[in-house]
């Protein structure tokens, strides 16, 4: 696996509208040459909205759009994982060092992010950790590559919050789902809504036309179909990130062979997949 290079700021000029662009940048893999859309929102996604966000960005990657996000479980894994399904490129913009990515359970998407042909950017010198301001700081970099930024779902307090403030200021285009008023998780984003700072979204169709281009592939994606009982519990507990069976056995209370039975009725289903030794949730 190639090494992080030293890469000039001016190689993305989009970076230049920052007030306080990197003095300095690091990647692995290609740098972006494609129109983006950041996708960002919590790490405790509900499995509905990693699901969304898994099939929008699949329908971008096949329009020929990237998808740009910072590698966190919940969301931006979701829409990671939606791109390399679309076959198209998406880029982790991390807080940490690109020789020890951040979150170390998603080391295994984060290489067939650089597989795909995507790639890894930091201004974070290699060697450093990923300290809370750097997060934040993280952010910024997200909105300003961004041609357009989706908020899916964040609680009032997120770190995709930033993301979007700074959207805003640079004139990024904003686009955030639609969830219930009771939805704790998607605070955050319902009231960027009910603020008018954000453009509701319904799918990859609404996206592709704010960015002009060609929504006959885009599609809303469909609601999973009802589950009962050990399926349903199985289903529930699954996420964008594989997860061993006995984690899933601890989190649903039914023994290993039941969640065995469940996940290959699941899978058959095309809702759940193996991956590294574990089991994930398929869009």
């Amino acid at each position: 696996m190639n090494a992080p290079r030293t890469v000039s700021p001016d190689a993305l000029p989009r970076l230049a509208d920052l007030d306080s662009p990197p003095k300095a940048l690091w990647a692995r893999g290609s740098l972006p040459a494609v129109p983006l859309v950041a996708i960002v929102g919590t790490r405790r996604a509900h499995r509905e909205a990693a699901r969304f966000t898994r099939t929008v960005a699949r329908e971008l990657a096949r329009a020929g759009v990237g998808i740009l996000s910072g590698g966190a479980e919940g969301i931006d894994a979701a829409a990671h994982e939606g791109a390399l399904e679309g076959e198209g490129g998406t880029w982790v913009v991390q807080a940490a060092g690109l020789d020890a990515p951040y979150p170390v359970r998603n080391r295994p998407l984060f290489d067939r992010v650089l597989e795909a042909g995507g790639g890894w950017l930091s201004e974070t010198p290699p060697g450093e950790p990923p300290y809370k301001s750097r997060f934040l700081a993280r952010n910024r970099l997200v909105a300003a590559l961004a041609d357009l930024v989706l908020v899916v779902q964040a609680p009032a307090r997120s770190g995709s919050l930033s993301t979007a403030r700074h959207a805003g200021k640079l004139g990024r285009p904003l686009f955030a789902v639609p969830a219930a008023p009771w939805d704790l998780r998607a605070e955050g984003s319902t009231r960027l809504l009910a603020k008018g700072a954000a453009r509701a979204c319904l799918g990859a169709a609404d996206l592709l036309e704010a960015l002009g281009r060609d929504a006959a592939q885009a599609s809303l994606p469909l609601p999973p179909p009802p589950l009962e009982g050990a399926l349903g519990a199985v289903y529930e507990a699954l996420s964008p990130t594989p997860a061993h069976l006995d984690a899933i056995a601890r989190a649903t209370g039914l023994g290993a062979p039941a969640v065995q039975v469940a996940l290959v009725q699941l899978a058959a289903k095309g809702l759940a997949r193996p991956e590294g030794g574990g089991w994930c949730m398929r869009g």
